[in-house]
């Protein structure tokens, strides 16, 4: 048995910062050196990143960590947080951020950083194209599947003749930029979204940037 190793191993499960995957990882290593069985190549390349994620400067970051993240990336934290609680992935991180709580450092920089998120940001940051007044009808790739009503969940749409009539009014007289929506829920391109009152409708709907055009006289 390698002791050197072994005590690497205890020093960094002994540490807070050593959590989720990277401490099963580590207690499976163990368990493995403890059998007397040989690790692999693989296992030993990955056990050097490991115990390099996980050492008392690394304790450090993690325990300044609460302060870092609510000065500098709650702000963003809470718009992709909107964003991934519509997807199949980070849904589990984007409640814990809603609930107002510390997302895990390691995980959440990686979410951070990923080219999705990068795009939501730069949507959530960009000026918008349209002001409030303007007057805007739908683009040629407009259509009543891109409107959302804002129905909260678990209450029902409105009734489809409402909905059908509302788009209607909206391709024929274009509709009124009412509010500039902070939530993005789209990674592409024009996902800001507009919240907008058809002329002629008692019923506003949010419609993404890249869906819509000013509406020429």
């Amino acid at each position: 048995m390698d002791r050197e190793l072994v005590s690497q191993i205890e020093a960094s499960l002994s540490l807070p910062v050593c959590t989720g995957w990277d401490r099963g990882f580590l207690e499976s290593i163990m368990e493995q050196i403890d059998r007397g069985r040989k690790l692999s190549a693989k296992q030993n390349d990955m056990l050097g990143k490991v115990l390099d994620r996980n050492t008392p400067e690394q304790q450090k970051v993690h325990d300044a960590w609460e302060g870092v993240y609510k000065e500098t990336y709650a702000e963003k934290a809470f718009v992709l947080a909107k964003y991934y609680s519509r997807q199949s992935y980070y849904r589990e991180m984007a409640q814990t951020i809603l609930s107002n709580q510390v997302p895990e450092r390691t995980r959440f920089m990686r979410m951070l950083e990923n080219k999705y998120a990068q795009k939501v940001l730069s949507e959530y940051e960009a000026a918008p194209k349209y002001e409030l007044g303007a007057v805007v009808t739908g683009r040629a790739n407009f259509d009543q599947y891109v409107v959302d009503y804002g129905t909260p969940k678990g209450q029902r749409e409105l009734p489809w003749p409402h909905r059908k009539t509302c788009v209607e009014s909206f391709l024929k007289r274009g509709a009124l930029v009412i509010a500039i929506d902070n939530k993005i829920f789209s990674a592409a391109k024009g996902a800001k979204r507009y919240k907008v009152l058809p002329i002629g409708s008692p019923t506003p709907f949010f419609v993404e940037e890249r869906f819509i055009k000013i509406k020429r006289k």
